[in-house]
């Protein structure tokens, strides 16, 4: 029910007695303005600054039209400045702000009340920030750069190639939160928007532009807000389960090279459901490392019949996923034709494409807002991936869509900016569809905004140091991965052992043992050899990896029905897979996550560590490889490699499961 208590110069509005807006003339709840600003993008990473206001105006005045209240809806009109609808829907709020002013305004503000202390999660995918209370976060689809902190991989970063990268920069930002007590909010806008939550009891959002909508809502837990949110973003579609089943290899190095890695990991035991080759279209070396050349067609020196290798795969009941991004390399043969066709993003007021880096070669990016791109980029995947059996892909990037570029019709390039990795998603999924493969194949982004959600089946947290820092290595997959789930995304993973490594950070043994032991607990394992594979630890270097690998994977292939009860109530309820551990109300344990509602999962995540400290909440927990059993409080436990610090909720219907499978692989 939507309540509205006014006097002379100001008012609150609640709905089912929570307060939803507060307004007086010292604190207006709304601001509009006109702005500008300036953008750079040294490597995909955005920076936004040099912001001036050519008007803003904050209304005192108010009046709620009564001749135009109808149940379940309130006006509230702001002078000749904005006037705001607010419907009640089921999930809560829907606020609708409609501009009066003759005035063209591009910014718009809105401040919500919040409890005071209470934890705030999500704003998509963020790797520094667990509770993001006292935080001001940029929501702009963006490289995060390497190092992301103050560390000193940012700073040989910056040495090298300018590329150290910041707490707030993330491949996919949302314009959504919830709170620890089931507040949530949603924007929907493309624009760039900045949430503020450095005030104790309210949050600034602003954003670059009038939104079309702002969602808010007050469920009784982190759950249901999630649940609530994720109904209005779009669920992912569910995964096969092949995908749950064993361990994705990613291997490299052409077709005898991958077969012998693939012999060398069953005859070990470990269970692979499929093989990520990711050079399945060629190689280049370049002075990052081993890179891809950038042309959807396969290559057949590496790959000889590649069509042929995968059947045999699958007659051996292994899939296969390759890779591709929404670019193509200046040297490709497929650029030649999207150049002549005029398919990609070009340069201002110019038919020439635009060229960009990401690394060390030039690269343009297909213009996905001209359908005939679109029509020809799918019949690429159709054709040169799906055609000869491909079963999923790495579809990366999406963040580097230029705003002083120019688009189709005239589109406007900073507002398409983060709508570029949605229709990124939406050409894939329209190309499996269209293939008539429906959920069989599993294609993983790693960038997003919002609406990615319902068009990609898997998220994957991106590039990771291979080390332990707590902005850029191992540490950040849990945040990555709560945030994400606290953002609606139901299917997600993360790079065992990391991606960059360079001058002398090289991924150790420790370092990727401790991250395969991350992954088992989590929905999909998914190895990776990194940007320099020579120089770091594998799977296969020696006996002992391989059993680690083979043990590890058993337990995460023996938990399949549990990865499926945890999807089967996100596809029904939106409850979030992975969720954070919350202590004494209002404390958030950090570095751990509960994966479903029956395992709390507390990795080692410090170099050399084979202790770890963790908090355990209301109730009882039976430690799943010990069987000890804990109550509630802090704990200093034992966390031996291969004995990963995980505890079963005494009261879970899948005790028997989880005693099951520890004993099995007790070491």
């Amino acid at each position: 029910m939507i309540d509205i208590q006014t006097n002379q110069d100001s008012f609150i509005l609640s709905h089912n007695e929570v307060p939803v807006l507060q307004h007086s003339k010292k604190s207006p709840c709304i601001g509009i303005g006109q702005g500008s600003c300036t953008i750079t993008m040294p490597h995909g990473m955005y920076h936004i600054k040099d912001e001036s206001l050519s008007m803003w105006k904050e209304p005192s005045r108010f009046s709620v039209d009564e001749s135009k209240t109808k149940e379940g809806t309130i006006h509230i009109t702001f002078g000749d400045l904005v006037k705001l609808t607010i419907h009640e829907e089921p999930f809560g709020l829907r606020i609708i702000p409609t501009v009066l002013t003759s005035e063209v305004p591009n910014r718009f503000h809105i401040q919500l009340p919040l409890l005071p202390e209470d934890p705030i999660f999500g704003c998509g995918e963020q790797f520094s920030h667990l509770d993001l209370r006292g935080k001001i976060l940029p929501l702009w689809v963006s490289e995060p750069g390497i190092g992301r902190g103050p560390n000193y991989v940012k700073v040989l970063a910056n040495l090298h190639s300018g590329r150290g990268g910041s707490q707030e920069h993330t491949y996919f930002p949302q314009p959504s939160f919830v709170t620890a007590a089931g507040r949530w909010a949603l924007i929907q806008t493309t624009a760039f928007c900045r949430f503020d939550f450095s005030q104790k009891d309210s949050c600034t959002l602003l954003c670059h532009d009038i939104p079309s909508s702002i969602y808010v809502g007050q469920a009784g837990s982190i759950p249901t807000a999630v649940g609530a949110l994720s109904s209005l973003l779009g669920r992912q579609e569910i995964l096969p389960d092949w995908a749950f089943d064993g361990i994705i290899l990613g291997l490299q190095g052409g077709r005898s090279v991958v077969e012998a890695k693939l012999k060398r990991a069953l005859d070990a035991g470990i269970p692979v459901t499929a093989i990520w080759c990711q050079d399945w279209q060629g190689v280049r070396i370049t002075p990052y490392g081993k890179q891809l050349f950038w042309n959807w067609q396969y290559d057949q020196q590496l790959y000889p019949d590649l069509p042929r290798f995968i059947e045999e795969l699958h007659e051996r009941g292994v899939k296969f996923l390759g890779y591709n991004n929404p670019f193509l390399s200046t040297d490709a043969p497929l650029y030649a034709e999207g150049e002549r066709k005029g398919y990609f993003i070009r340069q201002k007021h110019s038919s020439l494409p635009y060229i960009t880096s990401t690394t060390t070669f030039p690269v343009a990016l297909v213009d996905l807002c001209n359908p005939a791109a679109c029509l020809w980029y799918k019949q690429i995947i159709k054709e040169n991936m799906l055609a000869i059996g491909l079963d999923g892909w790495m579809a990366d990037f999406g963040e580097y869509l230029p705003p002083d570029g120019e688009l189709f019709d005239n589109m406007d390039p900073y507002l398409e900016h983060n709508r570029y990795p949605v229709r990124w998603a939406q050409l894939n999924a329209q190309a499996v569809q269209e293939a008539g493969k429906g959920n069989e194949i599993v294609y993983f982004c790693r960038s997003g905004f919002t609406g990615s959600s319902n068009n990609v089946p898997l998220f994957w947290a991106g590039d990771q140091a291979v080390n332990f820092l707590a902005d850029s290595g191992l540490p950040s997959v849990v945040r990555a991965a709560i945030s994400s789930a606290l953002s609606g995304i139901g299917y997600w993973h993360f790079d065992i052992g990391g991606f960059f490594s360079f001058a002398w950070i090289k991924r150790s043994r420790e370092l990727l043992m401790r991250s395969c032991e991350t992954a088992a607990f989590t929905a999909v394992m998914r190895t990776h050899e990194g940007i320099n594979p020579r120089v770091n630890a594998q799977f296969d270097d020696d006996q002992e990896m391989l059993s680690h690998f083979a043990r590890m994977a058993r337990i995460h292939q023996a938990l399949l029905f549990y990865h499926q009860h945890v999807s089967e109530q996100y596809q029904k309820e939106g409850i979030p897979p992975i969720m954070p551990v919350l202590v004494q109300k209002h404390r958030v344990a950090q570095g751990q996550y509960f994966y479903g509602q029956d395992l709390l999962v507390a990795p080692v995540l410090k170099k050399g560590a084979r202790k770890r400290r963790v908090w355990l909440p209301e109730g009882k927990w039976i430690h799943f490889f010990t069987g000890q059993v804990y109550n509630e409080g802090r704990y200093a436990i034992r966390a031996d490699i291969g004995s990963i610090p995980v505890f079963i909720r005494s009261t879970s219907p899948f005790l028997n499961l989880f005693r099951e499978i520890a004993q099995k692989e007790s070491m």
